[in-house]
């Protein structure tokens, strides 16, 4: 009997260990962008991957909508050479409206980064990444159940 109870816990342990791996955690960061050229700039929240390493492009189902100050909405956001000199481009209807950022690896976490190209005492734009919280990964979801079933057992059988 006590082996049983064994294999089947081994069983159930493989079964979470192979859940757990099965997608990368994700974090919400905020993204808030103000602007010398004109009050306004947006403010919008991605989820996105907590290291982004490679160029990404987000669509307008991805984030808040957005709308820049000259009334135009956003239709995507690509972010560009995240760990060398990183850009962020605003797509728009009739081209794109974007930055460049001073501080390299600007998109890989969350801190304050400036865009232009004398540093944060004279930008275009200062951006703001704050984490606003992180995504469960599948695994954890299911251990969680797995313990609640288990504690569910145990509780009828006392």
């Amino acid at each position: 009997m006590k082996i049983m109870r064994t294999k089947n816990l081994v069983a159930a342990i493989a079964s979470v260990a192979a859940l757990a791996t099965g997608s990368a955690a994700h974090a919400a960061f905020q993204y808030t962008l103000n602007s010398i050229f004109g009050d306004g700039l947006p403010d919008f929240v991605l989820t996105v991957p907590t290291l982004i390493s490679s160029d990404t492009t987000f669509q307008l189902t991805d984030f808040d909508s957005i709308t820049l100050p000259s009334g135009e909405t956003v239709l995507s956001v690509a972010i560009r050479s995240p760990l060398g000199g990183p850009e962020i481009d605003f797509n728009i209807a009739s081209g794109s409206f974007g930055y460049f950022w001073v501080t390299t690896d600007a998109f890989v976490g969350p801190g304050t980064y400036c865009a232009g190209f004398r540093g944060c005492t004279d930008t275009a734009a200062i951006m703001t990444i704050t984490e606003t919280g992180t995504v469960p990964e599948p695994g954890s979801l299911a251990l969680l159940g797995l313990g609640l079933a288990g504690l569910a057992t145990w509780r009828k059988r006392r």
